[in-house]
């Protein structure tokens, strides 16, 4: 997959989007998302379409009974008719995940992962929303992850960022401490 070859594809794709039906975004946004899901789930569709030896009519015909099976707009019909004509299908992951930036950024959203030993109520998930939202200033939705070797606490990831607040990661420290004490 071409990193560049995904940036300009949905760069383009989202002015598209924007210029033809501002208000459609989070539909396209959701259609992707689920096309990608798809996709994913169903590895022999990316051989297929990557199979040289299909003739793009054939493709191009799949493509069609995808759009029209699932209730796709023209305007990710024709991305995805595009992204086949060009060979770029395997690009689609890609497509996805910075439509949702480009969305995210001109909504002002911010998707983050909090990772807990068990699962968060309600009432924990509104607080950390809104605590996220001051200090990232964006409408904060979380993406919710369990992991029990976490033992306990919270660790919240954003972008690039890590608030480790886990008593894994308490215990790890401690031991570097008492280590560098003992050694």
């Amino acid at each position: 997959m071409n990193d560049n070859a995904c940036k300009v594809y949905s760069d383009a794709f989202f002015s598209l989007c924007c210029e033809e039906d501002e208000s459609g975004l989070k539909d396209r946004l959701e259609e992707l998302t689920e096309l990608g899901k798809i996709f994913s789930e169903n590895p022999e569709f990316a051989k297929l379409m990557a199979t040289p030896t299909v003739p793009l009519e054939e493709k191009l015909s799949f493509i069609g009974d995808i759009a029209k099976a699932g209730g796709v707009s023209s305007l990710t019909e024709n991305l995805l008719c595009v992204l086949t004509e060009k060979g770029r299908m395997s690009c689609f992951g890609g497509i996805v995940k910075r439509f949702r930036e480009l969305y995210n950024d001109k909504f002002k959203l911010a998707e983050i992962t909090v990772t807990t030993s068990s699962p968060l109520s309600e009432e924990m998930k509104n607080n950390i929303a809104q605590k996220m939202s001051k200090v990232i200033g964006k409408t904060v939705t979380i993406n919710e992850r369990l992991d029990k070797t976490i033992i306990g606490g919270i660790i919240i990831d954003y972008g690039s960022r890590r608030y480790d607040g886990s008593v894994k990661a308490r215990l790890n420290e401690l031991s570097k401490e008492l280590g560098s004490v003992i050694a």
